[in-house]
């Protein structure tokens, strides 16, 4: 079996920044409402820029910082998204025909909030059986433009994009997934093909603080290593309360960027990676963990080795 390493991350912002301070006043709520629940000073709204567009633009960013990356040596892209615009052509292939790469998997995956997780899982799977050497897996969002039933889902969410190059390594990196799908009798987080999202903010918070948990266990069970050893949780970037309960449950330090862009669901965890890799504050051989949870409900982590 193959492993895997991280060759290239990249990351796009739209340009429109919006304060709690104006989603307070037009929303008449108490000033300093927003971060108090929260944890969120602001988000990034994309005005006339396209799911596509967003994907696209975290490509171009990656390449720009990695100017010896050859784009056609990727043999499959992923995307995972909650707000794909269009059924066919796909997120994927429009990336594909925007770079011209030939002879490429394409393939979208809609798996809510987690739907990154499962991305990155599916791609280390066909790397680790040869079937591809190298996969660009990207997750990208525009969540300003649903419909919200209430204020406390408005005022969470932001736009974005990023995106990782993985390859297949010549030494052996440790690679974990546990990745599960838990009926949500009660439908605690939907959103329909109108783009109206639903959530039930307790429910998930509950969800979020006790089964991710769980698995977070199950994982570095399975891996036989000490929790000591491993830098980071990269989480998807849900909300500060639960981000600091599931850390505190768990002892392991956990990285944020909440604070700036709120929460970006599936383009969280890659924009996540962009900053530290970027910053270079993970560095090769450094163990860390990814975590997805959210609608469905779906429920992911992979303790990758980088």
């Amino acid at each position: 079996m193959n492993s895997i390493k991280i060759i290239a991350t990249g990351k796009y912002i739209p340009k429109t920044k919006v304060s709690n301070d104006y989603l307070e006043k037009e929303n008449n709520l108490e000033k300093g409402y927003i971060y108090k629940r929260t944890g969120i000073e602001t988000r990034f709204y994309s005005k006339e820029e396209t799911l596509e567009k967003l994907a696209i633009n975290s490509v171009k960013d990656m390449l720009e910082k990695n100017n010896n990356l050859d784009i056609n040596n990727i043999d499959m892209i992923i995307t995972a998204s909650t707000s794909y615009e269009e059924i066919m052509p796909s997120l994927a292939f429009k990336v594909q025909e925007y770079f011209n790469i030939q002879n490429c998997i394409c393939m979208d995956i809609l798996a809510g909030c987690s739907g990154y997780i499962n991305a990155l899982d599916i791609a280390q799977k066909y790397v680790a059986t040869s079937s591809v050497n190298n996969v660009l897996v990207i997750g990208a969002e525009i969540l300003s433009k649903n419909r919200y039933k209430d204020i406390g889902s408005k005022i969470l969410f932001g736009d974005g994009a990023g995106c990782i190059y993985i390859s297949k390594s010549n030494e052996f990196k440790m690679y974990y997934s546990m990745i599960q799908s838990i009926k949500d009798e009660n439908k605690i987080l939907t959103c329909n093909t109108n783009h109206e999202l639903y959530m039930n903010g307790k429910e998930v918070y509950k969800f979020a603080t006790t089964k991710t948990v769980e698995n977070l266990i199950d994982l570095v069970r399975k891996s036989k290593i000490n929790t000591q050893d491993i830098k980071f949780i990269i989480p998807h970037q849900s909300n500060i309360k639960i981000l600091e309960k599931i850390s505190k449950k768990i002892d392991i330090d956990m990285y944020t960027n909440i604070r700036r862009y709120g929460n970006t669901f599936c383009a969280s965890i890659p924009i996540a990676l962009d900053e530290l890799y970027s910053s270079k504050t993970i560095k090769e051989k450094d163990k860390i963990i990814l975590l997805g949870y959210g609608g469905g409900l779906n429920l992911g982590s992979i303790l990758m080795e980088v």
